[in-house]
């Protein structure tokens, strides 16, 4: 397994979406419309990587990251050189749709798994500025900065998404590893254990 593929199954390991207190992110109902419909649209459609890729990303902004990995693994299996396009149709979409931030996010994956990190991470920010609040844009420019070794910068990117939701377990568990990476075990310990008891109460 890949730096990527462990960080990332450790992040599933505490996403969930659930009956959770006010205040703690949770999908709305107009996210499960959205993340039902792109299910239907794969049923429908099989062998398109597209569609695959499409759900994919709608799991990563809707807490499904486990199965949004899943799809990501098809989308490559029934296209090999999907990386190399998915980039290319997304950076069209943004053109056609410069606000629509579910649009950046996409192209911001597609940047990603064609190895364009730093591009990634960059649209990514374009996310934020389109929706300042969305704690999962931070948690992947944090997931990416920890892959690229530049755990400083990942450190702040998880800070900045606990600033708006601090009961996001999947970011004090990102924090607990950039924390691990300093040689800082004590804050690593605090910021894991502090995300396994989010699990455990439903966040």
């Amino acid at each position: 397994m890949t730096t990527s593929q462990r960080v990332i199954a450790l992040a599933a390991a505490v996403f969930c979406i659930g009956s959770v207190s006010a205040g703690a992110w949770q999908i709305t109902r107009d996210l499960q419309k959205e993340l039902d419909a792109k299910k239907v649209a794969v049923a429908a459609n099989p062998n398109d990587a597209n569609a695959h890729f499409d759900l994919a990303v709608t799991d990563a902004y809707t807490n499904n990251i486990l199965d949004g990995w899943g799809e990501l693994k098809k989308a490559n299996e029934l296209d090999p050189n999907f990386k190399n396009s998915a980039w290319k149709f997304w950076a069209d979409q943004v053109i056609a749709s410069p606000a629509d931030w579910k649009v950046r996010f996409r192209y911001a994956f597609a940047l990603y798994f064609n190895g364009r990190k730093q591009d990634a991470i960059d649209e990514l920010k374009n996310v934020l500025v389109l929706d300042p609040y969305n704690v999962w844009a931070w948690g992947y420019i944090s997931l990416i900065y920890g892959e690229m070794g530049q755990v400083d910068h990942a450190i702040d990117a998880a800070k900045q998404g606990l600033k708006i939701d601090d009961r996001v377990a999947a970011l004090h568990l990102l924090l607990a590893e950039g924390y691990y990476k300093k040689g800082d075990s004590w804050n690593g310990f605090w910021e894991r254990s502090l995300a396994l008891r989010l699990k455990v109460q439903g966040y």
